[in-house]
């Protein structure tokens, strides 16, 4: 039987991908609809033994994808035994096209920076769904935004005639100050559902001058569209997020189907119909 669960990807937060997974394969989607499926290389000896330079910490092989609820299969790695591979395939496919998205959260051990000021929570690092992957995670806490060429944060308006780094990056440095020139990282196990006073959006947003919580704010407002698949957020947040993610309705229509919960429909919807009548313009 096929596990079944959601997490955050971080560092930095791009969303959260749901797994399908059985012994040997899983499979990944970030939208519910485009899915990734890998079979396990690690238990092959020949893997453990390669001294193969192209990417000797690769555990995982695509073997198949979903596209549009079809599935196409790719090449089988040497390593591994087609039979097997389509055995498992076969299994992930049928586990996908049966179960309800999005599926629960399963990541809860957060690994968090910590605020030089007061120790308190600072910006989310890293979760795993397993306790013995904490070890896994990277020793130097260093909190990163996502990059401006993949989230385009609209900037507040600057003097033009001089350079001025992007949100995202000045954010990024603003998280690293905070935490101090030694920062310090704990990892929290947090039960569901979450109902303690972590920061909701996975940052502080209580900065100490308007122009730094106008940066914090810019971010997680273009952030919006993604944080809503997350699990466990107070009704308050949500729509906050909602009405945030108004203003990027392709990114709403696509992440939609994992929403776990949608406060004000008619922001939401609106939202999708817009997506849908301005793609039908262009063609």
């Amino acid at each position: 039987m096929p596990r079944l669960y959601s997490k955050r990807l971080l560092s930095p937060f791009i969303g959260v991908v749901q797994v399908a997974e059985i012994a040997r394969a899983r499979a990944l989607s970030l939208d519910g609809k485009n899915w990734a499926i890998q079979y396990s290389l690690a238990g092959d000896s020949r893997f453990r033994n390669s001294k193969s330079v192209a990417d000797p910490t690769l555990k995982y092989s695509l073997v198949a994808t979903i596209e549009r609820g079809g599935l196409k299969m790719q090449a089988v790695h040497p390593f591994l035994e087609s039979e097997d591979v389509r055995s498992a395939v076969n299994c992930l496919h049928e586990a996908i096209r049966r179960a309800r998205l999005p599926f629960a959260a399963a990541d809860r051990y957060e690994c968090w920076l910590l605020d030089s000021a007061d120790a308190r929570p600072l910006a989310l690092l890293h979760s795993c769904v397993d306790e013995q992957d904490m070890a896994l995670v990277p020793a130097r806490p260093v909190w990163m935004a996502m990059p401006a060429a993949q989230l385009d944060v609209r900037a507040p308006k600057v003097d033009h005639n001089a350079y001025v780094p992007p949100v995202n990056y000045r954010l990024q440095k603003l998280v690293e100050k905070r935490a101090g020139p030694k920062p310090r990282a704990v990892w929290f196990e947090r039960p569901a559902p979450v109902t303690d006073d972590f920061p909701p959006c996975l940052i502080r947003e209580d900065w100490e001058t308007e122009e730094r919580q106008q940066l914090c704010e810019l971010y997680i407002r273009r952030l919006a569209p993604r944080l809503l698949m997350m699990q466990g957020l107070s009704r308050s947040v949500r729509q906050r997020l909602e009405r945030a993610a108004r203003d990027h309705v392709f990114e709403v229509e696509r992440f939609y189907p994992l929403y776990p919960e949608v406060v004000d429909s008619s922001i939401m919807t609106a939202a999708r119909v817009e997506a849908q009548l301005r793609r039908t313009t262009k063609a």
